[in-house]
């Protein structure tokens, strides 16, 4: 007669642990076992151990930094620009760094210099060592553009006086006209419509110049625009005109006829 609580000629506790054997013997070689080697890096080059803001964004959740490598000569290049730091960028260029170089958004040393150096010296210097006035980004923005934006005359009159389109549009089909109205600036405005800008130029959104005044509250501008014959009768892809958009208290817009 079998036993009771066996099988095979084992009493049920010893059975058990002859089952769990195997698995003990997994988890002992797993605690024993080295851990993985890097990834090997390439000849040359030492094992580079993980930086703090990259554990830092792991523990986070963020995943790994999105450049990890050293600055190339080119980003030296550039960031120095954005800082404005003339003896970095010189160092830069005697290393051997490409004054032609864009960022990875595709913007040049001079649209840099307008945009965050803000410096017309540093867009002179630059221009006197070849790089171009009028090359655009990923999104079409040029430095003019970015000039009109800040109501940077100074630098706004060089760039044209030096072959830069003032129609030249972006992705959303803005010159610029419209950046210089976004902002107020009338004396941008009035230096682009006299080198030629279209005064009832439209956007994507059929928005014009003239509108996008009124929207914003810019009396000043939207004063200009009307003396230099815009439009007032056309209207946006909602059919609004511009008297339709104004803010309130832009008087130069409320007071147009229906």
């Amino acid at each position: 007669m079998r036993e009771s609580g066996t099988r095979c000629g084992f009493p049920t506790p010893l059975r058990r642990l002859v089952r769990a054997v195997p698995l003990l013997l997994v988890a002992a070689a797993c605690e024993q076992a080295p851990a993985p080697a890097p990834w090997p890096s390439p000849p040359g080059r030492p094992v580079a151990s993980a930086s703090p803001g990259a554990v830092r964004n792991r523990a986070l959740g963020l995943g790994e930094a999105r450049n990890p490598e050293p600055f190339t000569l080119e980003q030296r290049l550039l960031d120095a620009v954005r800082r404005d730091d003339r003896p970095a960028l010189e160092r830069a260029l005697e290393r051997g760094a490409k004054i032609d170089a864009k960022d990875d958004l595709g913007r040049s040393a001079v649209l840099l210099a307008v945009m965050d150096a803000n410096d017309l010296d540093l867009v002179r210097w630059l221009h006197d060592r070849g790089v171009a006035l009028d090359e655009a980004d990923v999104g079409g923005r040029t430095a003019l553009s970015f000039a009109a934006q800040s109501g940077r005359l100074d630098i706004v009159r060089y760039l044209v006086e030096h072959g830069a389109g003032v129609d030249r549009a972006d992705v959303q089909k803005r010159p610029p006209l419209f950046h210089a109205a976004f902002g107020d600036h009338t004396d941008v405005v009035a230096f682009l419509l006299d080198h030629g800008a279209s005064v009832d130029v439209r956007d994507q959104f059929g928005d014009t110049p003239l509108m996008i005044a009124c929207a914003k509250g810019n009396a000043a501008t939207a004063r200009l625009l009307l003396a230099r014959g815009a439009d007032p009768t056309l209207r946006d892809q909602e059919g609004r005109t511009a008297k339709a958009r104004s803010a309130p208290g832009t008087a130069p817009c409320l007071e147009l006829p229906e």
